[in-house]
């Protein structure tokens, strides 16, 4: 056998060789797939895995309350808000505005029978509170601060107090709470600008931005210029937007004795003014007002979270002259015996408050 065959002997064994070989490491590779494919189908993946949960909260929305510039204060004030105690009780938070001073125009009682029926957002800024000064907003504050259940936002004590992110839990829900008036009947001493958190073009949405970062919802509570059964002014509509662009779920207007008309910017709901929670002013229709709800959804699926709000609804309250002084009641309460709700144009108002969205529910508060 000369040296070629030798050759063409060990060549065709190499190649015989390489071939067994691939073809032992193919079928290798096809079982390794099969059996990966099949421990895949016995392993669910992570987002199958992954859990959905759902939180519901439903929230209030009232307006100003300015009780005992018209009559003498008293020690119990039960009676003023136990018609509205059963309709608060429905509600997961619950917020109004306090016009008036606690512990220097109405005593403490009178938040504490508010409190006490479930309210737990208090708006403090509004045009008036500095009318008794730095010692006015202390007497205030001294029992807002030792109400830990309760959100009381708008006047403070220092500026690191300013500065915080109120928020409160709800469940599965966290939410900020924000007060700012864009009027002042007052001057703010120069030193002691963080009494009031009066409303600022730039500060005011980019601290809304940061309680955006902080909760899943933020509410504000807004006080500004408006006028009765109108369109919300330009100004208003500017505050409105620049407040949702920056995060805010819920805003609460509140210009004085007006009702005006609940609307929606993109996902945020805006009730532009509520009028009236409770008053004792002898005219009746500053003792009018309007309460509205809406219901708020979080849906979280792993590392995402979707906030929603729906059912936006809004009906009437007044404020009746009874026994107790005033007590405000949802007007679908009133009996004949109480008070002849055929004076009040319900119709009319409530006209005002779809003007802008007639998809808004009048009535079903419970």
């Amino acid at each position: 056998m000369n040296h070629k065959e030798i050759f063409n002997g060990v060549w065709k064994v190499l190649l015989i060789a390489a071939l067994v070989i691939a073809s032992i490491s193919l079928g290798m590779n096809i079982m390794r797939v099969r059996l990966e494919r099949r421990g895949g189908d016995a392993q669910p993946s992570s987002s199958s895995a992954a859990q959905e949960d759902v939180a519901v909260i439903n929230v209030l929305a009232a307006g100003r309350a300015y009780y005992g510039l018209y009559t003498e204060n008293k020690e119990d004030y039960w009676d003023n808000f136990s018609g509205m105690a059963e309709t608060v009780a429905n509600y997961d938070l619950a917020a109004y505005s306090q016009q008036t001073l606690i512990g220097t125009e109405v005593p403490w009682q009178f938040a504490e029978a508010a409190t006490g029926i479930g309210f737990n957002l208090i708006g403090l800024a509004d045009p008036h509170v500095l009318a008794y000064g730095k010692a006015g907003i202390d007497s205030s504050m001294d029992y807002w601060l030792d109400n830990p259940d309760v959100l009381a936002n708008g006047t403070f004590i220092s500026t690191d107090s300013r500065n915080l992110i109120p928020t409160i839990r709800t469940g599965e829900v966290t939410a900020a709470f924000l007060s700012f008036t864009d009027d002042m009947n007052h001057e703010i001493p120069e030193q002691e600008q963080y009494l009031v958190n009066v409303y600022d073009d730039e500060k005011s949405p980019a601290q809304v931005a940061k309680a955006a970062e902080q909760a899943d919802v933020v509410i504000v509570e807004m006080w500004w210029d408006g006028e009765d059964g109108k369109l919300p002014t330009d100004r208003q509509r500017t505050i409105a937007k620049a407040l949702a662009d920056a995060g805010a779920s819920v805003i609460i207007g509140n210009a004085p004795d007006a009702i005006q008309p609940v609307a929606w910017i993109d996902d945020t709901l805006i009730f532009y003014s509520m009028g009236t929670l409770i008053s004792d002013s002898p005219e009746e229709e500053d003792r009018l007002g309007v309460i509205g709800a809406v219901t708020i959804t979080k849906t979280t699926l792993g590392s995402r979270k979707k906030v929603e709000l729906t059912n936006p609804r809004v009906d009437l309250v007044l404020a009746v002259e009874d026994e107790a002084g005033y007590r405000t009641v949802p007007l679908r309460d009133l009996g004949p015996e109480e008070y002849d709700v055929s004076k009040i144009k319900t119709a009319e108002y409530m006209k005002v408050l779809q003007l802008m969205d007639d998809s808004i529910r009048i009535g079903g508060l419970e």
